[in-house]
């Protein structure tokens, strides 16, 4: 069978204890026709120098370098040094089934769609590796044209918003733009992907391994990033929500994506308000002219105590934050 180059992009930031694990499992991919592109995300650790001896080792291995810019900039590195017709991301502390890029590859190739994906197993520092989700289908892939996959993404279900677990053309990704967010930017373009792919095919088997690590940048939970967290997820439903109401065709996904967009304002101001100093005060208008412009009924399936936030904001804002900040302390007394 003919195979075509892939470019697999790895974001490298501080993971001396785990890159060397995730390079073995790419180089020793059952599909050898790879240009593996590590991205030195800025990292002060061995990391670096661990990715150098992986390139003096593996002719396909090239190393990138750049100041700290995060992940979302590591991928848009990648992606514009990247010299294959396709491209596909690991996260450095995850590592691959030794299968998974033939299988995907073959699944894509004989489909002819423009993006693969597979399933996921979720590993956790204990030990456990668990399937992220039970596999029902007696068929061993998916084929969807890009309506039907674009609703699948939106509603981030079975289809989540993941980069990793996928292979995409590398024309999808023209014009798209990498958002400058420390989290959740792939939430911001999958949707945008798929909009721009034909098809795409699901392969029901498992082959990425996700590690569920303590030290990355979802799971560091000092304030600051989850407020940070809190802001980056608002952008992003907020994002979807505006994408979805400019194309008909998606509109069935209307009332999925204009709750989350809800939900996730309103969870953001609740948060912000009980730490006021975290944000600039424009950082909260901007918010809350994207939460006013959201439709909102009180018969929408949100909790009845974010309908009440969401009526004081639309009404009377500037009875928010005294209003949350008096039911915080309250809490803490009792």
């Amino acid at each position: 069978m003919n195979q075509p180059l892939l470019s697999v992009i790895v974001p490298c930031y501080n993971v001396e204890k785990h890159i060397d694990k995730c390079i073995s499992s790419i180089v020793g991919q059952t599909y050898p026709n790879l240009e593996i592109l590590l991205v030195n995300d800025g990292s002060d650790d061995q990391t670096g120098a661990i990715c150098d001896a992986w390139q003096e080792r593996d002719a396909r291995i090239r190393v990138m370098r750049q100041q700290n810019k995060g992940v979302s900039y590591a991928r848009k590195t990648g992606v514009e040094n990247a010299t294959a017709g396709y491209i596909s991301f690991v996260d450095a502390d995850d590592w691959l089934d030794m299968n998974m890029y033939a299988n995907m590859m073959a699944a894509l190739l004989s489909t002819q769609s423009d993006i693969a994906q597979c399933g996921v197993f979720m590993v956790f520092e204990d030990g456990r590796i668990e399937r992220y989700e039970n596999r029902h289908e007696t068929e061993n892939f998916e084929i969807l044209e890009r309506t039907e996959g674009v609703k699948m993404i939106l509603d981030d279900k079975k289809w989540r918003s993941w980069m990793w677990n996928k292979i995409f053309k590398k024309n999808l990704f023209d014009h798209i733009d990498f958002p400058n967010l420390i989290c959740y930017e792939d939430f911001m373009i999958l949707h945008l992907l798929f909009h721009n792919a034909s098809q795409s095919v699901y392969l029901n088997d498992a082959y990425y391994f996700y590690y569920q690590r303590i030290g990355s940048a979802l799971n560091i939970n000092t304030i600051h990033n989850k407020l940070t967290r809190d802001l980056h997820w608002a952008s992003a439903n907020y994002d979807r929500y505006l994408f979805v109401n400019q194309h008909p065709q998606y509109h069935e996904m209307l009332p999925t994506v204009r709750n989350k967009a809800l939900t996730a304002e309103l969870n953001f101001f609740r948060n912000a308000v009980a730490y006021p100093n975290f944000f600039p005060d424009e950082t909260f208008q901007q918010c809350l002219r994207q939460l006013q412009s959201i439709p909102f009924s009180c018969k929408d399936a949100i909790p009845f105590v974010f309908k009440l936030d969401f009526l004081i904001l639309k009404t009377l804002p500037s009875c928010y934050q005294p209003y949350r900040r008096l039911l915080f302390f309250c809490n803490k007394l009792f």
